[in-house]
């Protein structure tokens, strides 16, 4: 409660946020299930389900982009107000299986240049000490409406029907995007700054310019250990997306019901880690819960494939929402404050972009394997993979940045 009194700027954008998760993981569900049953075809469910990571590989570094070179409050606030339109929409065309696709896409390229703007304005309204707590408050958020989001948007629909749920969604939205509008009294625009900057505000003698992505992943070991990591997790949760369904009903033998319990699991242990975030860190540093949260959940992967039932589905998907939660989140605030100032957009949005493009090629490739190898096999490799290449990505991040190098800021605590 002090951190909220002491950061009322952050305090509203995080009531934002809460409300738009809430519409989000309630409307992902509402529309799986609307899709399904006017269309009768697994081909467009699939479709409607890969949208979020084609519009992230398409549009994550001009999201960044925009992020960078706008001001980032009135990106949020716009961003807010064509959710509203979107949402609209889709009450509007809710028999048209092709115009729904189209707005489901609109709606995705538009979070996707929501989130970095939204990163970059937690970072501008709160310190640089207390950003991991902002942004584990965040992820607290995420998590505790994917706990209770799709399970109301169900019961909204089975009363109201669909274009009832999504005219109700867009009268919750719209609050969002009115609550938007005060933020301006907390924040203030920043002077134009140089893709050299440092996160205090400062640029090092004898540094040479960043100026884009690339050089900055060339220079920055960290960075490249950070980008690295969240390839990692795209590699293993591309398959375990698309074969989840298949492995818990085909393998486990698990219900529908069954499987959806298991996939909640993540969440509840996942809650706990957003209040956690800012004394975690404070504690330990950003370097071995970074490492330690990844290896423990991604090992646990490995435990279900090799022992699959659904007892251990439970209890894996229970134990590594808060490893893996904290892991992810320190993963980002770390990235966010390794980045230059000026450069903190399109790092995001690029990264984002990087991560949708490979999530998508293996989400897509697994299928294929999964046929010729077997569903367990193609899961656990993944995983495995996922488990030894941080190997590579302890060392990238213990290298540290020299202070000669573009694009390097203050050592955080390692």
């Amino acid at each position: 409660m002090r951190f909220v009194r002491e950061n009322p700027g952050f305090s509203v954008l995080w009531a934002i946020n809460f409300a738009s998760s809430m519409v989000g993981w309630s409307m992902g569900i509402v529309l799986s299930v609307h899709i399904y049953r006017l269309t009768g075809s697994a081909l467009w469910t699939a479709v409607f389900a890969a949208t979020p990571a084609l519009a992230g590989l398409v549009f994550g570094h001009v999201a960044g982009t925009v992020a960078d070179r706008w001001n980032p409050l009135r990106v949020v606030q716009l961003t807010l107000a064509s959710r509203v339109v979107v949402l609209l929409g889709l009450f509007v065309v809710a028999e048209a299986p092709f115009k729904l696709a189209l707005l489901v896409f609109l709606q995705a390229v538009i979070q996707q240049i929501y989130r970095p703007a939204e990163q970059v304005l937690i970072a501008d309204l709160v310190s640089a000490d207390n950003l991991p707590q902002a942004n584990g408050l965040n992820s607290f958020a995420s998590n505790a409406t994917r706990l209770v989001a799709p399970a109301l948007g169900g019961f909204i629909m089975v009363l109201v029907g669909f274009s009832g749920t999504a005219l109700g969604l867009t009268v919750f939205m719209t609050c969002s995007a009115i609550l938007s509008l005060t933020l301006g009294r907390w924040y203030r625009p920043k002077p134009p700054r140089d893709d050299n900057e440092g996160s205090d505000g400062t640029a090092p003698s004898g540094m040479q310019p960043v100026g884009t992505y690339l050089k900055l992943l060339r220079r920055n070991p960290r960075v490249r250990g950070l980008v690295l990591l969240q390839i990692l997790d795209a590699v293993k949760e591309g398959p375990l997306t698309a074969l989840f369904p298949v492995l818990m009903l085909g393998v486990v033998g698990a219900t529908a019901s069954e499987m959806g319990l298991a996939s909640s699991a993540f969440a509840v242990s996942a809650v706990l880690a957003g209040p956690l975030m800012g004394t975690v860190i404070k504690r330990a540093g950003y370097h071995l819960p970074v490492i330690a949260g990844a290896a423990v959940a991604q090992s646990l992967i490995v435990v279900l494939v090799i022992w699959p039932s659904f007892p251990m589905a439970l209890i894996v998907f229970f134990l590594s929402g808060l490893p893996f939660t904290v892991s992810w989140v320190g993963s980002q605030t770390w990235l966010l404050l390794t980045a230059p100032l000026a450069m903190r957009g399109r790092v995001i949005g690029t990264s984002g972009a990087i991560y949708s493009g490979v999530l998508l090629t293996t989400m897509l490739g697994s299928g294929a394997l999964a046929d010729i190898v077997g569903v367990q096999w193609v899961i656990g490799a993944a995983a495995a993979v996922a488990v030894l290449g941080l190997i590579p990505v302890h060392l990238l991040l213990r290298s540290g940045v020299s202070s000669m190098d573009a694009g390097a800021v203050p050592q955080t605590q390692n």
